[in-house]
């Protein structure tokens, strides 16, 4: 009897052990998306899934999602090191409710490419929202109409984010980040962020930026380093142009901003240093803002 329920056991395991051998063969390094495919598929090339929610579940670690071609992809929580690229054919999230894009992986880079999230305007919307990851890329992105922010990290562990060649327009803040513990590591090159309704780019606790060759047009403010903002945030800012701000760049007390041949025109104010440091030689150009473009400020060249 104790030899049958020996055996009994050893066959229960060898049961699971092939379940799980089953689950993780299923997994492929790269699944595909298409406008006309379906959930039920294997997500192969020649049998795509629908949406992103659907494929990720057949999509290994480390692994990829490709867009044969532009379609309604939905709405995806991503708790795993994945890229997804919609290089070929823009792949499109309607957000209904929440993010577009939730980002939750504490293990492994996460990479976005080609991607369209409309928020359509719906309250509290996020269109990519950064809880956690080591790594995140935002390549060749548009996000628009997200209520909240554009991209929002609100994390509780270091990010390393980078953003290019991408435009947030029509959001409650274009670019927003902050962690309770350790940093927030961010490169942003080539965006262009406009008619935000409080900031283009907030860079809050444990914040450390580096803004260039962008194009920040038509918010309250540019650059915000937000007041009560804790672990010396500080945004380093190179060759972008701020168009109708009322204020370019502000920082609050502890916060630090580093300005460097900007232009910056038909703004009101152009430095608020807020009890904070504004850095800046004369190579930043001020024309045709409303005011001295000054206050609490270091000097620029004015044309």
């Amino acid at each position: 009897m104790k030899t049958l329920r020996f055996t009994s056991k050893l066959l229960g395991l060898a049961i699971l052990a092939l379940a799980f051998s089953s689950i993780a063969s299923a997994q492929a390094t790269r699944t595909w998306v298409s406008g006309v495919g379906d959930d039920a598929n294997p997500c192969s090339r020649t049998a795509p899934c629908k949406t992103f929610a659907g494929a990720i579940s057949k999509t290994a670690p480390n692994g990829e999602i490709d867009c044969l071609d532009p379609g309604g992809f939905g709405q995806v929580t991503i708790t795993k090191a994945i890229t997804i690229d919609c290089d070929s054919g823009p792949g499109g999230i309607l957000v209904g409710a929440g993010s577009g894009v939730v980002i939750n992986n504490p293990t492994g880079p996460v990479i976005l490419r080609s991607i369209n999230i409309n928020c359509d305007q719906i309250a509290g919307t996020n269109g990519v929202n950064i809880v956690a990851s080591p790594t995140v890329h935002l390549l060749d992105m548009n996000i628009w109409a997200c209520t909240g922010s554009g991209v929002t990290v609100g994390a509780s562990t270091s990010v390393n984010l980078t953003i290019k060649d991408t435009q947030i327009h029509d959001c409650g803040t274009g670019v927003q980040t902050s962690t309770s513990s350790g940093f927030v590591v961010g490169d942003f090159e080539h965006l262009a962020i406009y008619s935000s309704a409080t900031a283009a780019v907030s860079a809050s606790n444990g914040s450390h930026l580096n803004i260039q060759h962008s194009d920040i047009f038509q918010a309250p403010i540019g650059i915000n380093i937000p007041n009560g903002a804790t672990g010396s945030p500080t945004v380093g800012a190179t060759g972008n142009t701020f168009s109708f701000a009322v204020t370019a760049f502000q920082a609050t007390t502890g916060g630090n901003i580093g300005a460097s041949t900007n232009f910056i025109t038909s703004s009101v104010t152009v430095f608020n240093a807020n009890g904070g440091t504004i850095s800046s030689g004369t190579d930043n150009v001020s024309y045709q803002n409303a005011g001295p473009g000054l206050a609490n400020g270091p000097a620029l060249t004015k044309i």
